[in-house]
């Protein structure tokens, strides 16, 4: 079971990782699919451009249609600052960060994994790879 999913930040926050979160989130909507209860969800925007282009591509849409929290560009819980850190040491996140050293995101266990498997975890609620969700 995962709590945070936490996508974005500079290393998970490019147009391309964008794309990403975008299609599973939007084939997790056709079928009636929406972020799993007592998971968050968070996207955070590489930059301002970033952001621009989800807006431009009707992302932030899908993100919010699928019970997204959205966060702008800045550093984040990769540095332990911002929504995305864990409070427990019982919290589990999965993460498309590049770093999981103990603490670094808080006290819980963080995974890393690629911006797909983030976003198909916080539809199914644990780590899962995309095609699970179906």
């Amino acid at each position: 079971k995962i709590d945070i999913a936490y996508g974005g930040s500079c290393t998970g926050g490019k147009k391309a990782d964008m794309d990403m979160y975008a299609s599973v989130l939007a084939r997790a909507l056709a079928q009636g699919k929406r972020i799993a209860d007592g998971v968050k969800l968070y996207i955070q925007f590489g930059s301002q451009d970033i952001r621009d282009y989800a807006i431009a591509k009707g992302y932030v849409e899908t993100f919010e249609k699928a019970g997204v929290e959205l966060v702008d560009p800045s550093c984040g819980a990769c540095i332990k600052a911002g929504p995305g850190v864990s409070f427990t040491p019982d919290e589990v996140t999965v993460s498309a960060i590049n770093r999981n050293f103990p603490g670094r995101s808080g006290p819980g266990k963080v995974y890393l994994a690629s911006p797909l498997v983030v976003a198909a975890s916080a539809i199914a609620g644990k780590i899962v790879a995309p095609d699970p969700i179906g």
